[in-house]
This record gives C-alpha cells, sequence and structure tokens, in this order.
C-alpha cells in the first residue's frame, strides 16, 4: 500500500518500488494486481510463508510407506518423494522433518532371528555359575582373569551404511573383503588383553592364542566369553584350555549378529 501511495503522489513505478526496497520485478507484478483487484489484489492467497510442499495427510501417509518398507536410504527417500508427490526436499530440512517424526538415522544393528528371547539371562547364569565355583586348584589370592574372546576377519573398508528407519534392529546386505590375516583377540575385562594374527583359523592356531593369553596372565583362572565357533569346542582346544587353567564360557547360539 505504501509502494502504492507513492505511485500516486507521482512517483515512477521505479522511484516508488526503491523507496520500500522492492525489485522491479515485484513492483510490475504489484502494478498489475492493482489495476486487475484493487486493494484485494494485493492480499496474499495463503496465510503467509512458503507453502508446505506436502500436506499434513501426505506427510503422514508418507511416514507410513517408510515404516512399512524400512528401512531406506536417503537416496531411496528422496526419490519416493519425487516420484509419488512430484516435490523435492533439501537434504537437510528433509533430515530435520524425519527425525521430528520419529525416525532414526543410523546404522543398523544385525539381529539373527534364531536368537533366543533369554540369551542375556542364560550368559548370566553361565557366569555366575563359572565365578561361584571354589573347587579350582589356583591360589586364594589368585585373581580371576576374565574377558571376551573372539576372531575377525579385518576389512579395508567400512562394511556398513547409516539408513533412515523407524527401528533400530534391522538387517543389511553387502559383499565383505577381508585381508589374508586373520586375527584372535582376548578383550579383558580384568588382566592383561591379547591380540594376535594368523593365517588360519583352526583349532591348532586357537591353541596357540590360548597359550598367548597365558603367557600374558600368568596368574588366576582365566574365563572367556566366546561364541560358539566350531574350533572353540573342538577336543584339542578343550584339552589345552583345561591344561592351561582356561575355561570358555560360551554365549547362547545365535544370540550375536
Amino acid at each position: 500500500m505504501c509502494f502504492i501511495k507513492n505511485f500516486y503522489q507521482g512517483d515512477t513505478r521505479k522511484q516508488a518500488g526503491r523507496r520500500v526496497g522492492v525489485s522491479r520485478s515485484t513492483t510490475r507484478r504489484w502494478a498489475r494486481v492493482w489495476n486487475d483487484g484493487g486493494p484485494e489484489g494485493l492480499r496474499p492467497s495463503f496465510g503467509g510463508g512458503r507453502p508446505m510442499k506436502l500436506t499434513p495427510a501426505q506427510f503422514d501417509e508418507f511416514c507410513d510407506i517408510l515404516e512399512e518398507g524400512r528401512p531406506w536410504t536417503p537416496q531411496a527417500i528422496h526419490a519416493l518423494i519425487e516420484d509419488r508427490y512430484g516435490v523435492t526436499y533439501h537434504p537437510a530440512h528433509l533430515s530435520r522433518k524425519l527425525r521430528a517424526a520419529g525416525m532414526n538415522y543410523a546404522k543398523p544393528l544385525p539381529m539373527d532371528p534364531r536368537s533366543p528371547a533369554d540369551a542375556d539371562e542364560t550368559l548370566a547364569e553361565r557366569l555366575g555359575q563359572a565365578l561361584g565355583e571354589d573347587d579350582h586348584d589356583t591360589e586364594e589370592d589368585d585373581p580371576i582373569v576374565l574377558g571376551f574372546f573372539d576372531e575377525a576377519w579385518p576389512q579395508p573398508f567400512e562394511n556398513s551404511q547409516r539408513l533412515w528407519s523407524f527401528d533400530r534392529t534391522v538387517t543389511i546386505a553387502k559383499p565383505l573383503v577381508t585381508f589374508l590375516w586373520r586375527s584372535i583377540g582376548f578383550y579383558a575385562l580384568t588382566g592383561k588383553s591379547v591380540i594376535t594374527f594368523k593365517k588360519r583359523l583352526v583349532k591348532e592356531t586357537i591353541v596357540e592364542a590360548l597359550e598367548e593369553i597365558r603367557e600374558q596372565n600368568p596368574r588366576g583362572r582365566i574365563l572367556l566369553v566366546a561364541d560358539n565357533y566350531g574350533s572353540h569346542h573342538a577336543k584339542l582346544t578343550q584339552q589345552r584350555a583345561a591344561e592351561l587353567g582356561i575355561e570358555f564360557l560360551f554365549i547362547p547360539p545365535y544370540a550375536l549378529g
């Protein structure tokens, strides 16, 4: 209205626009809608601000689709919006909207459907029984060395990708590339940790790793929390472990992804 007032008081369209700080293209548009509709022509056709790209109902439908088809890569979500609704969002703005809707953007946690529901309780029971046993030939002041024992295939790249999902317990499949040497590690909660590298993972190399663990932890019982890898259960492994004063506490089958 200030622009129109200045215009009627003798300003050129350019001068009137400069007084109120608008561009020449805006002055042309304002002059046209004033001529066509008067004061009502200048009134915004919406409540102010940029109109929404998706209506609340559309966004609810969009979230339902995402929840049914999880997990989603960012590229797949952008393609879904464009294909289904014909709109695009800036990635940062879309991230804020998805987080506000309750979605998580994280690396999926592998889950095995065969995992028993009471895996944690079973492992806790086994650990309690092992710590409560007192019929071992160790000195009273000898420590109990406790930790996790496992093997790994080192990889030259990160083997997981962050995905959008309403649920963190999702799985992904990706080709696995490994180095030739395998690692065998003991992560000690009490005592000294040990890591060694072998070309093969067989019962003989597992025994070698147990001997290295005992060498670094010469006193006390050693309790190894381990998975059910076949070489852990092998007769040679268990026999040598008993000779070294090492006991395996096996995690329930399929409890880990």
